[in-house]
Formats: structure tokens, sequence, C-alpha cells
């Protein structure tokens, strides 16, 4: 029997974690490789390495291996390729196959990294059968998609195939039993699981690696789909991640959300899942927002994305949007029901630049999402339209490759440090612009969107005309421009950090003293530090505020009123009087709606019905877990007219 052995590890799964992800993609290929007759025969399955162990230990576990196959993405490769090597000089014989999202369709790879013998391309489980089948006999050249080095030293991609429809001719490995051993030898772990209901993406989006498969999406049966779901509740899985690309795009949707509900009714499983939503069915996405939030399912809300809001940039990306009215529109539900949403753009993209990227920001604060709003670096993906070699060469894209580090965890350094291939320039962004556009975005989350000063905003945006990036770009500039400003070193900190990350260098980790080398966001490491220094803060920013002509009965209003509703370590109940309704105001705004600004001479007593008195608690549970956009101010409001 020809042993053989799946790799699929996390990057944050090292041999001391307590929170492991069952490894669901090499589980897939295994369940259907041991569905044929010849693999059972000729092959012995010894395990799957899925966590993140010393790689000299783990090799040394090995049993004479004669097969080793690598499930790789951006957050595994390094390891991978070091596990890999290590396995080759030990065993010089065993066979290596690399497949999986991060695998180029390209034979340099195999030059680049010698110690990987086969390349699997696309999706795996009846190429990786038919490869096992053929190595019986010693001729794989029948078997389709994968790229090989024969005999001779040169280099074989086999044919292409089509897109497999039948998604249910790959077995279960939740049902099929691939797991069971793995729960049960552990149980002091508490493991996460991928939940796929659906496959392939009728969207093109070329920063995205599905773009190029230009698949119609296929389904999982309903019935398959709600007996793994019953197998995770059983189970005791804790965190759901959905696979599909686009969850509520189908009315069964809605059966598979009633089935997770009444799992953790039943059960108390799963605790939390998150889902990849539907870009066009929004009524039935909101519908599943709102039952996974009604029965505390849901971990992060509705996505409401955009990627970008420039036009030439939609057009380079293949791209649409909602339109703006109906995007607010949507936005007034969700809050109306109290239900979490969120909104993404992704820097770097092709013929973005620094005015069309901060003036995007600012669009998508003129529409409301003024809460929590996120920012990813555009990852170069090998198999996306724009990872191909004529687009990079088209759009001038340059890429660094920058560690991916975790936030949330000490800053100890990584035994096996992985990275991103990081788009930082582009022929419409410089390294400098994408520098500069990154720290906007850190800034502005943690100045708007974690509500330090975004009562100030709001109130120039509406009652001054005063565009949103105007106002934070001017506090960005008056902030390094007056050494003084307590915000000015920490800011400072951002651009150090920003450059370095757009040159692919070193950069210093982000920790905020009272909580010791717990590595924190940038956005986070400013609004922690302001609160820390709270009082000062808000008497300076009053110098820049000046600039802006606010009557002085109205400025001390506004002061006062941001003060106090800001959530804080060291305040549970404010009370202030205030000449003008801006509880009122403001609540109306955050719905889309605007009302006069209006006199009325009241007292309002704001409390925090979820208090922490302390550092800890208050940076784990609001800025961390809370995200803090949905979590920024006092949620318990008392008001009485005089």
């Amino acid at each position: 029997m020809k042993n053989v052995y799946f790799v699929q590890v996390d990057v944050s799964s090292d041999a001391d974690s307590k929170v492991l992800y069952l490894p669901y993609a090499v589980g897939l290929i295994a369940a259907s490789a041991w569905k044929d007759e010849t693999v059972k025969r000729e092959y012995s399955f010894k395990g799957f390495i899925y966590r993140r162990d010393d790689v000299d230990k783990a090799v040394a576990r090995l049993e004479s291996p004669y097969l080793i196959g690598f499930s790789n993405y951006c957050w595994n490769a390094e390891y991978n390729r070091l596990f890999a090597r290590k396995v080759k000089e030990l065993y010089p014989d065993c066979i290596i196959v690399f497949g999986g999202h991060d695998i180029p369709d390209d034979p340099d790879f195999l030059r680049e990294f010698p110690f990987v013998d086969i390349l699997m391309h696309g999706e795996g489980e009846y190429n990786f059968r038919a490869l096992m089948r053929e190595l019986v006999s010693g001729d794989i050249s029948s078997v389709n998609d994968i790229t090989y080095k024969d005999s001779e030293g040169s280099f074989i991609r086999t044919e292409k195939t089509a897109v497999p429809h039948e998604l249910d001719d790959f077995p279960s490995p939740y049902l099929e039993g691939w797991y069971d051993d793995i729960i049960k030898e552990n149980p002091d772990i508490i493991f996460n699981a991928i939940l796929e209901t659906s496959r392939g993406c009728p969207n093109q989006c070329a920063y995205c690696d599905w773009g190029l498969l230009r698949s119609k999406t296929r389904l999982f049966s309903l019935e398959r789909v709600l007996e793994e779901v019953r197998w995770m509740s059983r189970n005791k899985i804790a965190f759901i991640w959905g696979a599909d690309a686009n969850f509520g795009m189908f009315e069964r949707d809605m059966l598979i959300v009633d089935e997770l509900v009444r799992c953790k009714k039943e059960n108390g499983y799963p605790e939390k899942m998150r889902m990849n939503y539907s870009k066009t069915n929004y009524e039935r996405v909101f519908e599943i927002s709102k039952k996974l939030c009604q029965n505390d399912c849901d971990r992060m809300g509705a996505t409401l994305s955009f990627q970008s809001l420039s036009p030439e940039v939609l057009k380079n990306i293949g791209r649409k949007n909602m339109s703006f009215d109906f995007f607010m529109e949507l936005l007034k539900k969700y809050r109306e029901e109290h239900i979490k949403t969120y909104s993404e753009l992704l820097l770097g993209l092709p013929g973005e630049t620094y005015d069309s990227f901060i003036a995007g920001l600012g669009k998508l604060l003129e529409m409301g999402q003024h809460l929590v709003f996120e920012v990813y670096g555009c990852i170069l993906l090998p198999n996306s339209q724009l990872g191909q070699k004529d687009v990079i060469e088209k759009f001038d894209i340059r890429t660094v490759k920058t560690e991916l580090l975790r936030g949330h965890t000490t800053g100890e350094a990584v035994a096996i440090p992985e990275y991103n291939n990081l788009i930082t320039s582009t022929s419409t962004m410089t390294r400098e612009q994408w520098a500069d556009a990154s720290v906007f975005y850190w800034f502005l989350k943690g100045m708007h969107g974690n509500g330090l000063v975004r009562l100030f905003a709001i109130y120039l945006y509406y009652e001054k005309g005063v565009k949103y990036q105007d106002f934070y770009q001017s506090l960005i500039d008056y902030t390094r421009q007056h050494p003084d400003f307590i915000l000015h070193d920490k800011l400072e900190d951002l651009f150090v950090k920003a450059g370095h990350m757009s040159r692919g260098e070193h950069f210093s980790k982000l920790t905020f003293k009272p909580l010791g080398d717990f590595i924190w966001n940038e956005h986070e490491y400013l609004v922690l530090y302001m609160l820390q220094q709270f009082d000062t803060f808000y008497e300076q920013l009053r110098d820049f505020l000046s600039m802006y002509d606010i009557p002085s009965d109205v400025l001390e209003d506004l002061m006062k009123y941001q003060k106090a509703i800001i959530r804080r370590p060291d305040s549970v109940t404010e009370e202030i009087e205030l000449n003008f309704d801006l509880h009122e105001y403001f609540s109306r705004i955050y719905l889309n709606e605007k009302i006069p600004f209006a006199p009325c001479r009241h007292r309002l007593r704001l409390t925090d019905s979820h208090p922490h008195d302390n550092w800890a608690g208050f940076g784990k549970f609001v800025v961390w877990y809370g995200n803090m956009g949905w979590e920024s101010y006092k949620d318990d409001i008392e008001k009485t007219v005089f």
C-alpha cells in the first residue's frame, strides 16, 4: 500500500491553537479519490496535516510517504513550500502535488520550486482521483489539467477540461466521516468549518480568481447541504464560513438559513456564521440577514459593497454597482431593523487615482455608510484576470510582498511568515500615492467610522456643504503641520508604516502600551491613543474646527454631545444640557433623513448599557469584537425637554 497524506494549514492554526478549521479542500479531494476501487486497493490514507506544526517535527512523523497533496493559498504558501522541500530531502521519491487557488497555470512555478513534481489546476476532485489511478501504471499523460516534468526534462501541460456540472458526484467529507477522528481525538479544540452550498460565480470581476472560470453557479443538492448543517451542529462546530460567492441568489437559501437557525436553537451550534452574499438579490439577502440577526447567528452583518466608486475603475475590472439612490434606501431599511451592514472597497485597482479613491470614500459617507466601511489592499491573485501578464503590462501593475499579519495577537515573531502579493502601484497611482491613500483610509476609519469626530464632519457636510473627503484631508494636513497636536505622532506612525508597506519593507507592529504587545489595526491604534488622551485631544481639536466658522453656541453643543456620547472605559453615564436637538438630528441622518437643525433646550442622559471599566475589556469587546464602528456610541439615551 502506498501511503498518502494531505496538507492544508491555516495561517492561524499553530501547534498550540485552540481554534482550528477542518481542512475542507483536501477533505473533498480525499473523499472523492477513495471512491475509486483502484485507489482503495493501492493506497493507504495516512492523515490530514491541518495544524501549523513545526515543519521538522511534522515531517519526522510521516511514515514512508508515497504521495502528498498540498492545498495552497496565500495564507499557507510559504509553509507548504518549506514542508515540501524538507519532505523531498528526506524522501526524494515522494510525489509532491500542489493544487489550489494560489497555483498558477505556468510551468515556471516548477522551475522555481523543483521539489514540486505536479501542479493540479482548477477543481481537483476528478483529476486527483485520476492522477492516483494513473500513477499505478506510471503514465500520467492522460490526466487532465496538470503540469509536470517528463523523463526528458520537458514541461507538459495536459488538456484543459470544462468545469464539471454535477457537484453531488463529489462525496461530502463531513458526511463520509473523514473528520470524525480529528474531532474525537481533539475534545479540547473548538472547530470551525466551511459550508459550500454552491460553486462558481456568474460575475467576472477582474481581481477575483473565479473571474477567469466564467462558470455558471452549480448547486450541491439541498438534502446534502442540510445534512452537512446538521452534522456541523451535532459536532459542535462553533463558526461556519460560507464558501459561496453569492449566497442568497437562490430561493432555497432561505431553507438553509432556517435549518442553521433551528440547529442553533436545538444544540447551541453553530454559534455564528458569515456568508458572502449575492450582489443582486437584495430582498432575499435582507431577509436572510434579518433572520440571522434576530437569532444571534450573524457575525459581520450584510455586505453592501462597491469595490470602487470610480466609473473608470469599474470598467477596467468588469464590475457594476447598484445605483446610489437604491443603496441609500437599502441602507435605511437595514438601519430601521437594527441590522448591521458594512461596505467594502479595494485599493490598488487599475484606473484608480488618489483623488478618485478619497472621493469614493467621501461618496460612501454621503450615501449614509457612516459606521463600518472596509478598504482592503488588492492582492494580485495568479489565476485572476488582473494576474495575467498582458493585463499586468497594460495597466503597469506592480506589486510587493507584504507579510500577512494576524491582528489582535501578541507581537511574537511567526516561525514561517506568509505573504500577500499586494498591488501598490499602477499606471494611475504611484507607490507614494498608494501609501497616502492607505493612511487616508486608516485615518477616516478611526476618526469617522469609529466616531471620534464623526459628528463634526456630518454637521459641516449638511449645514456648510463641506465634502467629507475635504474635511478629513484638511484634518490630516493640519495634524502634520502641528507637531504639538496630540494626534500628530500617531498619524506619523501610520505614514511610516504605509511607506514601508508600499515598498515591501518590514514595518513596525502597532501596539497600545496599556495592553502590552497586542497588535492593533491602524485605525484602532489611533482611536485607543486618542481615547486615552481624551480631553486633550478634543481641546486641541477646537483650534482646527475654528477655521470652519461654526457658530459658537453650535460648536459648544457639538463638542459636549460628541464627547458625551463616545464610548470609553472611564465613562458609563454622562449628563449634558444642550440648546439644539442634536440627538434627533443625527439619529435621523443615520436613516438618510435630513431634518432642520433646530433649537431645543433639553437635557440628555447618555448611558453605556454594556460598559467596560478597563482597557483590556474595552479593547477586546468594543474595539476588536465589536468592530467599533457599530459600538462607537453610548446606546441608552434619555431626553428631558425644559
